[in-house]
């Protein structure tokens, strides 16, 4: 399979608008745990995104306040600040054997590492994997353009993510950022770069 290095902003505005069309399961309360673990155990592979309320000037931090987990039919949103992070979580971070994979992760496991110490195993970036192979381009938007055939909309990137209320927006936007890391993952395994 031949794929193009790089795409164009117009190129990707002629694409299909794509977003998650499964179920999405908000983690809000310590007793939604009970049922979220066990499915995020029986995964191989998932999508993993996090979203943090925006800064806007220099040297202002705001910790990660959603957690986003993709399975193949479910897409966990997780509000940590909500429901905590627990060590049955962390276990799923540390554990190799089940591959988390996403756009640009650096960042947010350090951000995850602030809110609880842990040691990441079995992370993998898309964007590295992209640029190791001879990528030029190597964001979620570019990847998903080139490997999945889609536009993804980046409109709720800096919204509020603390709020109390999530819209349909947003929980739209951050349960498609966590599956486009999964199904972008899923093609480089068919081609071999994984």
């Amino acid at each position: 399979m031949n794929f193009v290095k790089e795409i164009s902003k117009e190129e990707i505005n002629e694409l299909p608008l794509w977003k998650f069309e499964g179920e999405i399961t908000l983690v809000e309360k310590d007793e939604d745990w009970e049922e979220v673990i066990p499915k995020l155990w029986r995964a191989e592979i998932l999508g993993f995104d996090t979203e943090a309320k925006p800064v806007f000037k220099k040297g202002q931090y705001n910790p990660v306040s959603l957690i986003q987990l993709a399975t193949q039919e479910e897409v966990f949103l997780i509000r940590n600040l909500m429901c905590g992070f627990p060590g049955d979580l962390i276990r799923i971070f540390e554990d190799s054997s089940i591959i988390k994979t996403g756009a640009a992760i650096h960042d947010d496991l350090k951000d995850l590492q602030k809110l609880r110490k842990f040691k990441p195993a079995g992370f993998e970036d898309i964007g590295i994997i992209a640029r190791d192979n001879g990528m030029l381009q190597s964001g979620a938007k570019n990847l998903t353009a080139i490997f999945l055939n889609k536009r993804i909309s980046k409109a709720q990137q800096t919204s509020n993510w603390e709020k109390s209320e999530l819209t349909q927006a947003q929980l739209d936007y951050a349960a498609t950022n966590a599956y486009l890391g999964l199904k972008v993952y899923e093609v480089f395994e068919r081609i071999g770069w994984v």
